[in-house]
């Protein structure tokens, strides 16, 4: 813009006016509106007002952002760690969750083959051949100890259930800690992010250097108003009464000048004056302008000092969300430890109770599994080896019936033999030649062997010579059963298939 200060001795082209000259009253009026624009030395104190606080607010800008990008970054490394706490404890949860599924599994398998040979147990009956007379209908199932197998169920459920339970407390800490996450994750999305980046970074300076660009031009301008004030008073001092109009119409003295009116000119020559007056002319219809530049400057200024200030409450807000966001940190910090030894004590559950219970279980539950097994097919097999005994019982009868035949015939032999002797030689053989001469054959008989064992009458049916009519043999032995051909059979084909 064009400033008024000019050399006096410069030679320009004046207004329209210029051949008129200068009267006493156009100096006068000059230098009025010259000492009114003056008044803009008030946007002056304003413009430093506002560099000063821009200022400060510049070297605020550098603090907070700096504090901000700090935080910024604890934040993030905070939540990361928080974060790999979280995946930590889920990768417990995860492979506790898959070994237990899998052993859960294990175990429904084994109870489920365990349930299923009880079930053989329940439809296997007892011979009735087996059992004394009067009994009831037995199973094989009846011979066994279920309270084991009841035991070991309710010991498994038992476990089970504290693992739920464990696993439930587990789950209320991993909920607890997730909302506080949640929680904090959306409070760093809603923090304020100042608008700079690194690409477009904090404004404050750009701005804080536009202030002083518009503080240097207005200070410039105003220079330009004093110089045209100083200008006006030369030309009264040069001016004959000038002094006297001027103190008249401004009713005081005149200021920002060193030297008043009234003092003493230096010495002009009539050119000098005029070139004076014509400089005068030409800048007093430029005052007006630079008026309006100052107060344009200044409305400027305090438009930049409120985006500077705009920017600054964005950095102190983001600055008090941060600081709430640290606050937030520390808390879940605070109770990440219990969430972690909650994560303990659901894993230690697992490696000192769970799994070796489980584990355990399944063990026992084959043992058993395979002993009724063992039990199931042993039964089958007596059954086979009661028919192989009542072959080999049956083979013997025949052949003690054919060795009594035997003996008998020889007997009977024997009896005819002597008779015939008898008839023929006894009349002349004295009797107490041989005391046996007239004895008769021996008597040899085959039957069973007594064996002492303890039975109890009420389960002998009856006792025959060779265990065939009762249920008992001659000196305690239990008569051997006859059992069904489909019986053996069956049994047999367990027997094989289980081989």
């Amino acid at each position: 813009m064009f400033r008024l200060c000019k050399s006096v001795a410069s030679k320009t082209s004046l207004d329209q006016d210029s051949s008129r000259p200068l009267t006493l009253e156009d100096l006068v009026e000059h230098f009025v509106a010259s000492k009114r624009s003056l008044n803009t030395q008030t946007v002056l104190w304003r413009a430093t007002d506002i560099v000063n606080t821009a200022r400060k607010l510049l070297e605020e800008n550098a603090v907070l952002a700096a504090k901000n990008t700090a935080i910024h970054n604890i934040v993030d490394q905070q939540v990361e760690a928080l974060e790999a706490v979280r995946r930590g404890i889920d990768m417990v949860e995860a492979e506790v969750g898959t070994e237990f599924k899998q052993l859960l599994h294990d175990v429904d398998t084994s109870f489920s083959g365990l349930n299923s040979t009880l079930a053989v147990l329940r439809d296997t009956p007892i011979e009735a051949v087996l059992q004394p007379l009067g009994t009831p209908q037995k199973h094989l199932y009846d011979f066994i100890d279920s309270a084991t197998v009841s035991n070991l169920e309710g010991t498994l459920r038992a476990c089970i259930d504290r693992y739920n339970e464990a696993h439930g407390t587990l789950d209320d800490s991993t909920d607890a800690f997730d909302t506080a996450l949640d929680n904090l994750r959306s409070s760093i999305e809603n923090v304020p992010m100042t608008p700079a980046t690194t690409s477009n970074p904090s404004p404050i300076p750009s701005l804080y250097h536009d202030l002083e660009a518009h503080a240097r031009e207005a200070a410039q301008a105003f220079q330009s108003l004093v110089q045209h004030y100083d200008l006006c008073i030369t030309a009264l001092r040069h001016t004959e009464g000038g002094s006297a109009a001027a103190t008249q119409a401004t009713g005081d003295a005149p200021v920002h000048s060193g030297d008043d009116i009234a003092a003493t000119p230096e010495p002009m020559s009539e050119d000098e004056r005029q070139d004076m007056l014509n400089v005068l002319r030409k800048d007093a219809h430029e005052v007006e302008d630079v008026v309006t530049e100052i107060q344009e400057r200044g409305s400027e200024m305090t438009f930049l000092l409120s985006q500077i200030e705009i920017h600054i409450n964005h950095l102190r807000n983001e600055a008090s969300a941060l600081f709430s966001i640290l606050q937030m940190i520390s808390r879940i910090t605070g109770e990440v430890k219990r969430h972690i030894a909650t994560s303990r004590f659901f894993h230690a559950s697992w490696l000192e109770d769970t799994r070796p219970s489980l584990v355990n279980g399944i063990e026992e539950s084959e043992n058993q599994r395979e002993f009724y097994e063992r039990f199931d097919l042993a039964y089958a097999e007596l059954l086979v080896e009661i028919s192989s005994r009542r072959r080999r019982h049956e083979k013997a009868k025949r052949k003690a019936e054919e060795a009594q035949k035997e003996l008998d015939r020889l007997r009977v032999e024997d009896e005819r033999a002597r008779e015939h002797f008898t008839l023929a030689q006894g009349d002349f053989l004295p009797l107490d030649i041989w005391p046996g001469l007239r004895d008769p054959p021996r008597h040899y008989e085959v039957r069973p062997v007594p064996v002492a064992v303890e039975i109890e009458d009420d389960n002998l049916d009856g006792v025959d010579e060779w265990g065939d009519v009762g249920r008992a043999e001659s000196g305690g032995v239990q008569s051997i059963p006859q059992l069904g051909r489909n019986v053996v059979e069956r049994a047999l084909t367990r027997v094989k298939r289980r081989m």
